[in-house]
């Protein structure tokens, strides 16, 4: 128990530090991953390799983020940028509410078989920028993206995978508290839209500095492509969700195993030859615009791969053996056995989904389910519909979410501050979402 507790404190400490901006996340997530190893009494060759192994246990993620950021890099240098925000200022006119919702919705859609930071690269560089040319504030556009995202998480099969294979539920399980909870999320996201693009807080923002776009190119200036980009060049943002997309619309019709998941890696190299290959020659050749586009992606998603290091080490410490052991005792002794505290703990409880903490799947959240699942009047399907309800805090809030941090880099905010904005819309959502949930399966 002491252990337990000394854990749970490790987590706090940095929590609080992050919280407050005394220590950056990216700093504070692999001395939390050694500091819980270290009050673990994990073996000293286990705890090097959670240094070793969780610096590029997310290999894959560091791969996606450098190609999407090339594909956004090649999107502005060639003028498609600014010539998408020019259409859609001319389309949205004065009614930036509407398309808001609408952009909202489409996120949603494209979220519903897509993941990753390299998707929503693509995606925001589509979305950002119109919705920016409407008016609205920086803060409204993050967090409307990413309520959208995390709206179409909801029914992403692939974040259904844990429920299905580690806590043993049916499909049927999963998707009989996915379905309302899509409405309680629908139903905050309205809201969030109301509030935050009233038409006090436009005129709010424009009185103040405009968000980071990429400057548009200026025609021939520094190699780059000369004249306006061509009708089939502004589709680059989109080719690489054709094949992503389609795969995946494929494989809901002839189930998961008969389907196969387009690679989101190849999908933007896809992209990248696309935009190069449709773009009005440069003056200095399509390879310098590669080059360029790829010294300038890489930079400006290093932070997002540093973060993703820190990322990788917590992972590995959380799920070690010692760490869980230590961690069941405590677990059992504050779960819920009835609807109405399973309501009231995990309504309380529900920021530990924030900063990898333990409720979030992707962080020690990932090591604890399925002792929580053993716990009889809770079950595997009230840990699902907790961890689905409090987890649309870690997906719309957290700051340790890459997306996030990009995001923020992007839009030229705080993800402190998105956090702080978010989590007001995002919290009671949660709360109805438990309601439900422990209506459904808890202490049957």
């Amino acid at each position: 128990m002491f252990v337990a507790a000394a854990v749970l404190a490790v987590f706090l400490v940095m929590a609080v530090l992050m919280y407050l901006n005394r220590l950056p996340a990216l700093i504070a997530l692999p001395i939390m991953a050694i500091a819980i190893g270290l009050v673990a009494r994990v073996p000293w060759r286990d705890l090097v390799t959670i240094i070793s192994a969780g610096s590029i246990r997310l290999h894959l993620w560091y791969t996606t983020a450098i190609l999407g950021a090339i594909l956004a890099e090649i999107v502005s240098k060639t003028g498609v940028a600014e010539k998408l925000v020019k259409t859609a200022a001319e389309l949205g006119g004065d009614r930036p509410l509407p398309l808001a919702l609408l952009l909202t919705l489409v996120v949603a859609l494209l979220f519903t078989t897509m993941g990753g930071l390299g998707a929503v690269i693509m995606v925001a560089t589509i979305v950002f920028p119109a919705l920016l040319a409407l008016g609205v504030p920086q803060m409204a556009v993050a967090g409307l993206f990413l309520l959208g995202m995390s709206l179409g998480g909801i029914l992403n099969l692939t974040n259904w995978q844990f429920y299905i294979t580690e806590l043993k539920l049916p499909t049927s399980v999963v998707l009989s508290f996915a379905l309302p909870m899509v409405g309680v999320m629908a139903l905050a996201t309205v809201v969030f839209a109301l509030v935050e693009l009233r038409p006090s807080q436009m005129r709010k923002y424009w009185a103040q500095p405009q968000a980071r776009v990429p400057a548009p190119p200026v025609p021939g200036e520094g190699g780059g492509p000369v004249g306006p980009p061509r009708w089939y060049a502004l589709l680059t943002p989109v080719i690489p969700l054709v094949p992503v997309v389609g795969f995946g619309v494929h494989k809901l019709v002839v189930g998961p195993k008969a389907g196969f998941d387009f690679p989101v890696i190849t999908a933007m190299v896809i992209g990248i030859t696309y935009g190069l290959l449709t773009a009005r020659r440069p003056q200095q050749g399509r390879v310098q615009l590669l080059a360029r586009s790829a010294i300038d992606g890489i930079g400006s998603v290093a932070p997002a791969v540093a973060l993703m290091i820190g990322i990788g080490m917590l992972l590995q410490a959380v799920q070690h053996d010692n760490v869980v052991t230590h961690v069941q005792p405590l677990l059992q002794s504050v779960l819920p056995a009835t609807p109405l505290r399973y309501v009231l703990i995990f309504a309380v409880l529900a920021p530990l989904a924030l900063y990898r903490g333990p409720l979030n799947l992707y962080g020690m959240g990932s090591g604890i389910a399925k002792m929580m699942a053993a716990f009889k009047p809770l079950g595997g399907d009230g840990v699902m519909s907790a961890l689905m309800s409090v987890g649309q805090l870690q997906g719309v809030c957290d700051p340790t979410n890459t997306h996030n941090v990009w995001i923020a880099s992007y839009l030229g905010v705080d993800v402190q501050h998105i956090l702080r904005r978010t989590l007001i819309y995002v919290w009671p959502a949660a709360v109805v979402g438990l309601v439900v949930g422990g209506v459904m399966f808890v202490g049957r």
